[in-house]
């Protein structure tokens, strides 16, 4: 399949495929950001419940506790996992292998889309932060640093790429409904845990704390989980 329209044809597909987990996903960021900056307005007038690092906190803290260090930041984490859920084998297990590998392309045209697609998600969900906060922030008479938001929307972007790789190359690589997702939430949580080890405590091997300030080596790991992606689905025999 060449030229504009198989291209065009190619990533209709794949959208087609992810967009309920990729709109759910979006969903949800945007829920998030939204609640926590309405909720900045209840710290100050109900500050009685409100725990004491809450209740001191600036603006630009609040959003950063919450948003960019917190919850919104350990929950973008896990939905990348699934927006990264692609390859063959999972059309094969839903029985559409035998259409899908009948177009008129290859099987790297074919995964090439469905990677373009996923990362494209992945900005767009990364941006969503970027987009909101410093657009809702007026409404509860703030103000929000487009600069500092594109910053973490940046950082955002650099671990959520890593992030997609992984999962990506775990679902080309076995063939469960969410054998996938899960080896790809233990790899991914179970570093911090491993970088504990006294023997490796030197080696600084916890990427998770690292992640959001070593873009460029962590998005070369990316680049090289999805061309192990695309190799493996190459090879595979079915």
């Amino acid at each position: 399949m060449t030229g504009h329209r198989g291209t065009r044809m190619l990533l209709f597909k794949a959208w087609k495929e992810s967009k309920t987990r990729f709109l759910l996903s979006a969903a949800t960021i945007a829920m998030l950001c939204t609640t926590v900056v309405l909720f900045y307005v209840q710290v100050q007038r109900n500050p009685a419940p409100i725990p004491h690092d809450l209740r001191t906190a600036s603006y630009s803290e609040h959003v950063y506790l919450f948003i960019y260090r917190g919850t919104a930041k350990g929950l973008f984490t896990i939905l990348v996992l699934f927006i990264g859920l692609g390859g063959l084998l999972r059309e094969r297990r839903r029985g559409t292998a035998p259409f899908t590998l009948a177009l008129p392309a290859t099987r790297t045209q074919l995964v090439v889309m469905q990677i373009v697609v996923g990362l494209l998600e992945v900005v767009a969900i990364a941006a969503l932060p970027l987009l909101l906060i410093p657009t809702l922030s007026p409404v509860v008479s703030q103000s929000y640093p487009v600069s500092e938001s594109l910053h973490f929307a940046l950082l955002w972007l650099g671990g959520g790429v890593m992030v997609f790789g992984l999962a990506f190359l775990c679902s080309v690589l076995l063939p469960g409904e969410y054998t996938a997702l899960v080896v790809a939430f233990l790899g991914l949580f179970g570093v911090p845990l491993v970088a504990q080890v006294p023997a490796l405590e030197p080696y600084h091997v916890n990427f998770l704390a690292t992640m959001w300030i070593r873009l460029v080596v962590f998005f070369g790991i990316s680049m090289l989980l999805l061309w192990a992606a695309l190799q493996v689905t190459k090879r595979q025999d079915f």
